[in-house]
């Protein structure tokens, strides 16, 4: 396995895994590309997913179809299918991708028919695939144990999230959790950098503000600002320890207005900052890596 950067990028890597030691699995990666970079024509012998996290649209054209992936949009590209951006991004963008092979990966009896389609799909709310894809790209990115059973099972998730998606399956709630509650905790994890306040969540929930408040603090122990805080913590971990996208980037990303405002909450949070954790973590710069292609 090996993982690259190639020229032009903001920030990312492109990891190539045929040797990984996962049948199915051909590479995967997370970019955050300028306006420039425009993803040219190209195939693959495997489905191909691209999820889009930030950015406006972009217009692809897959094999004789044009689709429009918004923010938060998913785009599976079946094998042998020629596919390219239609045009250039008109701000920059960020993406993660996966090229694997479902029937590899899935046990028969659960693979989905849609994997055996030749059409490409979309999804335009695609916020459920988020997490697997995070929880992939870790495995993807750290050495750690039992890393091929990881590699396996979180490859195995997002067929599974990606299948849901296409068939309009909405995510399950968690059970013995408040629907109020499990819908104003979905509403701050996918929206971390804008700071929602109780009242944004109780109109989200249909509930008033204050019950909100309450019942949110009797559900889970904290308030929904301490819950967004903890949420942030965990995020900013990760994307510092996995990912080399510049602090500044990071810091925006999860909603902090600046750089030491950032630093400032993640040592109250950790007891270090985030360039003594991420030192720490990676035991000095990252590798960096390679594109969707």
């Amino acid at each position: 396995m090996s993982i690259d950067r190639p020229t032009g990028l903001k920030a990312g890597f492109h990891a190539h895994l045929q040797q990984a030691g996962v049948p199915g699995l051909v590479h995967a990666g997370d970019q955050h590309a300028p306006t420039s970079w425009v993803i040219r024509s190209h195939t693959h012998e495997v489905w191909e997913l691209y999820l889009q996290l930030a950015g406006p649209p972009t217009r692809w054209t897959v094999a004789d179809r044009t689709c429009h992936v918004p923010s938060r949009g998913l785009l599976a590209v079946p094998p042998g299918v020629p596919h390219a951006m239609a045009a250039s991004s008109t701000a920059p963008y960020h993406f993660h991708f996966a090229a694997l092979a479902p029937a590899d990966i899935v046990p028969p009896a659960d693979l989905n028919p849609m994997w055996q389609q030749h059409q490409p799909i979309v999804v335009t709310d695609a916020t459920a695939m988020i997490t697997p894809f995070e929880l992939f790209l870790r495995e993807v990115t750290t050495y750690q144990p039992l890393r091929t059973g990881g590699l396996t099972h979180t490859a195995a998730l997002l067929i599974i999230e990606a299948s849901r998606l296409a068939h309009g399956r909405q995510v399950g709630r968690a059970l013995a959790l408040h629907p109020a509650i499990a819908t104003a905790k979905r509403l701050i994890g996918t929206h971390l950098a804008e700071s929602l306040t109780v009242e944004d969540l109780a109109a989200g929930a249909r509930l008033s503000p204050a019950y909100l408040a309450e019942l949110f603090r009797t559900q889970t122990g904290e308030t929904p600002g301490r819950y967004r805080t903890r949420l942030r913590t965990e995020r900013a971990r990760m994307l510092l320890s996995e990912t080399d996208r510049p602090i500044t980037t990071i810091a925006a990303e999860l909603g902090y207005s600046s750089s030491q405002h950032f630093a400032t909450a993640f040592r109250r949070e950790t007891g270090t900052t985030p360039s003594k954790y991420r030192h720490t973590a990676t035991g000095g710069p990252h590798q960096t890596t390679a594109a969707f292609q």
